[in-house]
């Protein structure tokens, strides 16, 4: 295949990201690399049919209830035969939706994303339909609210359905989530075997310890779609040993947050941020003018919490901002002598290991300057919120991102380890001692009070060298959850706009251009020694798709494409 196929690089890049691909996303796709096959040569039209169907197929796992999207796979399985496994459930699930009501998908789940963002709502809605694609689609909007006692119950209602067998699949990966193995149990019972359950089953023993049966389970769900892409990586990375405590011994830690206005949250925060192994970390908490509570409530709640350790607190007169609290907790005597320094933000919840997982992470991977987590919305059903970001598009004042989160609802798609552009800012580990070795500025005070200040200061850190990791394993719970339960008023989309705007203006299109390159080859490097460690052992249909990406990705990173 020539290295100059731009669109079908781009696409694998794109699907990499997403983890798996939604119905709209592979359409658009397939689209575009599946027109006009007739005028590319054989080579290149035959990695464009692999790849491209590969798409549709693994969307339509996801959305088993799109008629349009079925009756394309089934069209193009003479252009490129699904596996035996894949055959079998499509005409399972033919036979399962045949005679029932059949609605575009779009048009089903444009009505259930109409519908007011109350739950209450969505579940009546869901309830009183009697076309199965609208009930899905209702259960699928509940699953990206993030309650699950209203996701539990529509669930309960589509089990009824006689097409419940086609979409159990999928469901039960929201129980799985939700930490409801009673109903996920149910579901998988009730499910058509698909590469879906076979992922379920492996993600379930692995959880067990199991691993040698996950392996086995995730090698099967890849032969039987091969466009599971995200599974290279993950079976590169399992069974690696949890980093011990004594990866923190003869580290010198600071952790450092700052708070405005929110108490409780904050005290939460602390209480978490103490609970976790951060070995003999020095914490420091700057009360950033806050005005809803005085000044001797805050100290008393601190202390409080600390119980005895160790807090340098810090209480300011007025609201200094987010990249001028960062600086000043980055400066404070306390840290100068400090090899590496975690930011916080005033309302998250941290696992157990985090610090640890961070420190080894850098120990792993030589260069990595900052290392940052998964974020998930909080509820009862934990959704992604924020995960590992590229750029999508640069150019001469121009920066567009990729997507903080490509897929909201969590079938293990991002619990791995890669470089990345930039993480979430919520729980990101620094070098501190690489970032003066490198010249990496402070955080920049023209972006506050907030907003885009740490994704600029990751730029930053590859502009000079170093590079950022983001760690799927780590998932922090970040309660501001602004994209679902705070949204933004008109006048600070037009502060986020306006810093974003200076963003853009502080680098040269060159600049972005290298650092965009940058990131990238890191990527596509990890990806290759991940799927060089177990290409022995993948099914051959599998070791054809990857194989197939992993050198269409390689050719781009070394600048063919790129």
């Amino acid at each position: 295949m020539p290295a100059t196929d731009a669109p079908l690089v781009k696409w694998m890049f794109l699907h990499l990201l997403h983890g798996l691909s939604q119905s709209g996303y592979a359409m658009a796709g397939a689209n575009e690399l599946l027109g006009d096959l007739d005028k590319l040569p054989q080579q290149q039209r035959k990695a464009r049919m692999l790849f491209g169907t590969g798409l549709l197929r693994q969307a339509l796992l996801l959305n088993p209830l799109d008629a349009g999207l079925r009756g394309l796979v089934g069209q193009l399985g003479a252009m490129a035969a699904p596996s035996p496994a894949y055959a079998a459930w499509l005409k399972a699930s033919a036979a399962v939706l045949g005679g029932q009501p059949q609605v575009p998908a779009n048009e089903a789940f444009g009505r259930a994303w109409d519908l007011p963002a109350d739950p209450d709502a969505v579940l009546a809605e869901c309830r009183a339909s009697a076309v199965p694609g609208d009930v899905f689609a209702c259960l699928m909007r509940l699953w990206e609210m993030g309650t699950w006692e209203h996701t539990a119950a529509g669930i309960a209602h589509f089990l009824a359905s006689p097409v419940a067998p086609a979409g159990a699949g999928v469901l039960a990966h929201a129980a799985h989530a939700a930490g409801d193995a009673a109903l996920r149990d149910e579901l998988l019972a009730k499910a058509l075997p698909c590469p879906l359950t076979m992922l379920l089953r492996a993600r379930m023993a692995e959880a067990a310890e199991d691993l040698s049966t996950a392996r086995a389970l995730y090698m099967e769900a890849l032969d039987a779609e091969p466009a599971l892409l995200f599974l290279v990586r993950h079976l590169a990375q399992m069974g690696r040993p949890e980093a011990p405590a004594s990866v923190l011994e003869g580290r010198r830690i600071g952790v450092g947050f700052y708070t405005w206005n929110k108490l409780q949250v904050t005290l939460d925060t602390l209480a978490s941020l103490l609970d976790s192994d951060i070995g003999g970390a020095h914490v420091a908490l700057i009360n950033n003018g806050s005005t809803a509570f005085s000044r001797d409530e805050f100290e008393a709640g601190v202390r409080a919490v600390a119980a005895g350790r160790q807090v340098e607190l810090i209480q300011l007169p007025i609201n200094i901002g987010a990249p001028a609290a960062r600086n000043w907790l980055w400066h404070l005597d306390s840290m100068r002598d400090r090899d590496l320094f975690a930011f916080l933000d005033d309302d998250v919840l941290l696992p157990r290991t985090w610090l640890r997982s961070y420190v080894q992470d850098m120990d792993e991977m030589p260069g990595t300057v900052v290392v940052g987590p998964q974020g998930v919305n909080p509820g009862s059903l934990p959704t992604v919120q924020y995960v590992a970001r590229y750029f999508e598009k640069t150019g001469k004042h121009l920066i567009r991102f990729t997507n903080n989160a490509p897929l909201v609802m969590d079938f293990g798609q991002y619990g791995q380890r890669r470089p990345c552009l930039s993480v979430m800012g919520c729980c990101h580990l620094l070098d501190k001692a690489a970032c003066a070795r490198l010249g990496v500025p402070d955080f920049d005070l023209r972006f506050s009070p907030s907003q885009v200040d740490d994704l600029e200061h990751d730029i930053q850190v590859w502009k000079a060298g170093g590079r950022v990791v983001y760690d799927g394993r780590v998932r922090v719970v970040h309660r501001q959850d602004a994209g679902r339960a705070a949204p933004l008023s008109e006048a600070s989309w037009g502060h986020v706009w306006g810093n974003h705007y200076k963003m853009e203006r502080k680098f040269t299109e060159q600049e972005l251009a290298d650092v965009d390159r940058a990131t990238r080859a890191a990527d596509v490097a990890d990806l290759v020694a991940a799927y060089e460690s177990v290409a022995a052992q993948l099914p051959s249909a599998a070791r054809s798709y990857v194989g197939l990406c992993v050198r269409s990705l390689q050719a781009a990173a070394a600048g063919k494409v790129l």
